[in-house]
């Protein structure tokens, strides 16, 4: 058996894989630079101006990349300023909004910066993700949108700023009751990366510790389609015992906001045995 993370360990990991350091780009998060021990995965200090994802890098050509996919970058950024103005405060890599009541309110153990690559949604409303402890153990709960967490289960959900007031988005029904339809690629991307536990990535570089076992690997792309959209994004096995592999997985993005996985490959892997519970 390798090296046991704890809950909070997976918790800073997950961030970090999905959001990139904490960012500087709505005055939320002060950049820090942090190696993350066994995993070697080391990621440089950057003060970004404007929210950046892990891999929301500006459109680009990549080698290998079929000319019938369009690349789509995350554009637009999440403000969430509005939480700031109105009493939360940044503590550590999370937003505390205690003052605000939001862990009673919500039930939040986790207040972060949403994904950048949700700047396009439609209507544009300041948000933020917020983790619910949970003890339903199915992957289908209604408990949130995205199941988190490996052996304590937790659920993302989303707060958003609208009408002057701050309302959680619980589930996924709800989310799509807010921001569908879904009429552009961009739109779709931001539908993908809030339905899921993926995240776009716009280039073919190697993620530290690991190695290509797929080739071509082509970054994140969206292409519309007949019934709506089919959107490339990346995901990273985070629980159990493993070398914890990265997948490319296509979803489908109906114009209504439904998103179902299509299919899925791994691309990079890993040496080393690590325990995440």
């Amino acid at each position: 058996m390798g090296p046991v993370f704890d809950m909070s360990t997976i918790l800073y990991e997950t961030f970090i894989i999905k959001h990139g350091y904490p960012y500087s780009g709505n005055y939320m998060f002060q950049p820090k630079c942090i190696q993350l021990g066994l995993m070697a995965l080391i990621f440089f200090c950057m003060l970004i101006s404007g929210s950046i994802a892990v891999s929301d890098m500006p459109d680009q050509s990549i080698g290998g990349t079929s000319q019938d996919y369009q690349t789509v970058s995350s554009g637009k950024s999440i403000d969430s300023n509005a939480f700031i103005d109105a009493g939360c405060f940044v503590d550590g890599y999370n937003l505390d909004c205690s003052n605000l009541g939001f862990d009673q309110r919500f039930g939040c153990i986790w207040i972060s910066n949403a994904s950048a690559a949700l700047g396009n949604l439609s209507p544009t409303l300041s948000l933020v993700e917020c983790l619910v402890r949970s003890e339903d153990y199915n992957f289908n709960s209604s408990e949130g949108i995205v199941r988190e967490g490996c052996m304590m289960p937790m659920y993302r959900r989303f707060i958003a700023m609208q009408d002057g007031e701050f309302k959680q988005v619980r589930t996924k029904q709800e989310f799509q009751s807010v921001f569908a339809p879904v009429e552009t690629k961009e739109e779709a991307l931001s539908f993908a990366v809030a339905l899921t536990s993926s995240f776009p990535k716009y280039d073919a570089s190697t993620p530290e510790g690991y190695f290509p076992v797929a080739s071509p690997i082509e970054p994140t792309y969206v292409e519309e389609t007949d019934g709506g959209f089919e959107v490339r994004l990346l995901d990273y096995e985070v629980c159990g015992c493993g070398t914890h592999p990265y997948y490319a997985i296509d979803y489908s993005v109906t114009r209504d906001g439904n998103v179902t996985e299509l299919s899925r490959q791994k691309v990079y892997d890993s040496n080393s045995i690590i325990c995440m519970d």
